[in-house]
């Protein structure tokens, strides 16, 4: 332990740090978004912590890992979700490549409740030639994410702040691939956003929601989520059900569980890539 906390704190770009704690580690796309304790900033940490105590938004629509940035704020251990990223990544970026590897050249994507653009940034490196959108709800997430896509020097990036349900409705663009990791399961009527989905995409749709350990009985639906006052949680069987419904024909998928996560309601973990059942 000594050892670890004589090593030099890592570099922060001023204006990264301006925006932490952020909900995702960007060392893999070489940006330094972890900043050491000793660098913690008791006064923004204990504003940090009031913003997220005393915010009004809809219970529906709290920023993914409200409270971790909370405890990453007040430098309590490493929050769960850092925890969990690299089990998810670790399939949701090969489903990725294999979707952009079959579309052409200059393809259009769309992450749903991007957050901090970790995934946009990462497709944006993955298909250099691609058009990525990035919608969140949450303008903070939404001001860190176009400033890492410009301290990154990524193209071909935008990030829009709104509600996805709306927009969805409103857009009359297609998109060849639609990512969408950790914001299903944050919905009371998640099977409404899938059915949704099928208007606006032309090809692939890559899938990651948490699933319960807890209850999986394949038509295990609930809402709010157990222990919470908003979203849902569903067994891995039920989204296999809804995705067939609305028209998604599943191509490959992965079950996992999610180390940073305690109680087996909130652990289980589904991932799919699926294209369009009616595509070629």
């Amino acid at each position: 332990m000594t050892a670890e906390r004589d090593q030099p704190a890592p570099k922060v770009l001023p204006e990264i740090r301006r925006l932490g704690p952020w909900y995702h580690d960007f060392s893999p796309l070489g940006l330094e978004t972890r900043f050491d304790s000793r660098s913690w900033n008791p006064v923004r940490a204990i504003l940090g912590l009031f913003r997220a105590l005393t915010s009004r938004r809809d219970p529906g629509a709290v920023e993914k890992g409200q409270r971790a940035l909370s405890r990453a704020s007040l430098g309590i251990g490493t929050p769960s979700h850092l925890r969990n990223q690299r089990v998810k990544e670790a399939v949701l970026i090969p489903f990725l490549q294999r979707g952009f590897a079959d579309l052409g050249e200059r393809p259009r994507a769309l992450d749903l409740f991007c957050a901090d653009g970790y995934y946009s940034c990462t497709m944006a490196r993955l298909a250099p030639g691609a058009r990525v959108t990035g919608i969140d709800l949450d303008a903070r997430e939404i001001e860190r994410a176009r400033t890492a896509a410009q301290v990154l020097g990524l193209s071909g990036l935008e990030f829009v702040c709104a509600d996805v349900d709306p927009w969805i409705a409103a857009t009359q663009e297609r998109f060849d691939l639609i990512f969408c990791a950790g914001g299903l399961y944050h919905l009371s009527r998640p099977e409404r956003l899938l059915a949704s989905l099928s208007r606006i995409a032309a090809r692939y749709l890559v899938l990651q929601s948490v699933v319960s350990l807890e209850n999986q009985e394949p038509e295990y639906f609930e809402a709010p989520a157990p222990g919470w006052r908003h979203g849902s949680r569903f067994s891995h069987q039920r989204l296999v059900a809804w995705l067939g419904e609305y028209g998604w024909e599943i191509v490959d998928q992965l079950r996992h569980e999610l180390p940073g996560n305690r109680r087996l309601r909130d652990r289980g973990s589904s991932c799919f890539i699926c294209r369009r059942a009616e595509a070629p």
